[in-house]
């Protein structure tokens, strides 16, 4: 499958086509043949949306998980929460993305942490978190099946829908089993489905292309912002010189 938006529309008729039915980690088992789709926003809240407003428009909703640890973008900024918010309007659920590589501790202490990280992206968000991620979790972490807030809060890499359920991800820009044959087969009647909206574009690109891409898009978004706190920025740096 590439990764365009075109292959991803794709993907989701074909989900229709075999009779699965769009779900989320809480409503699933309503139905006989459900269909999870998670998408993990590593590096670009700009990209999720765009993903998030194509399957709007497909009339499907789907589960984006955030990062409130992240390098890359600062989910408290203004133009974050606007986002985020699209995304909720849209009508998709916005879940806390967590990476136990920003911590050292024990099995307890990890849970902890996912809580304390979800009041705070619940202040973001200004309503509940349901839903957990990990972001690039161990074999420790896959085997735990953590209890988030007594089990109020779905853990998606729990028992139920790493095992249970067909799990299949383009994890690192790779489908690893093709998803297209795993959807035409039928042979499952509880898909789980992970994608990475970073990786999809109008056109296929290369891996390389399109972290080149975001490199080079990031300079504009730096500008963008020292122009709005630089008085009369022009005079020490022209957008041109970068």
């Amino acid at each position: 499958m590439e990764f365009t938006y075109n292959a991803y529309q794709n993907l989701i008729g074909l989900l229709r086509e075999k009779g699965y039915t769009f779900c989320n980690y809480h409503n699933y088992t309503q139905t006989g043949r459900s269909v999870i789709l998670r998408h993990d926003i590593d590096m670009d809240i700009g990209k999720a949306v765009k993903m998030g407003e194509l399957e709007a428009r497909m009339g499907v909703s789907s589960t984006y998980f955030v990062l409130v640890t992240s390098n890359f973008y600062n989910i408290f900024s203004g133009r974050s929460q606007d986002m985020l918010c699209r995304l909720i309007a849209l009508g998709h659920e916005v879940g806390l993305h967590f990476d136990e590589a920003k911590y050292d501790a024990a099995q307890d202490d990890l849970v902890q942490a996912m809580e304390r990280e979800a009041v705070l992206l619940e202040h973001c968000l200004g309503r509940e978190v349901t839903s957990v991620s990990m972001h690039r979790p161990s074999a420790a972490t896959l085997d735990a099946d953590y209890r988030i807030r007594g089990g109020r809060v779905v853990n998606s890499y729990g028992r139920e829908f790493f095992h249970n359920h067909k799990y299949v991800s383009d994890s690192r820009r790779n489908w690893r089993e093709d998803v297209l044959r795993i959807v035409e087969s039928g042979a499952y009647d509880r898909l789980h489905v992970l994608t990475h909206p970073f990786w999809y574009d109008e056109e296929e690109r290369s891996a390389k292309e399109e972290l080149k891409w975001f490199c080079e898009s990031r300079i504009d978004v730096c500008y963008g912002d020292m122009k709005d706190n630089v008085r009369d920025i022009e005079e020490f740096l022209r957008r041109e010189e970068l």
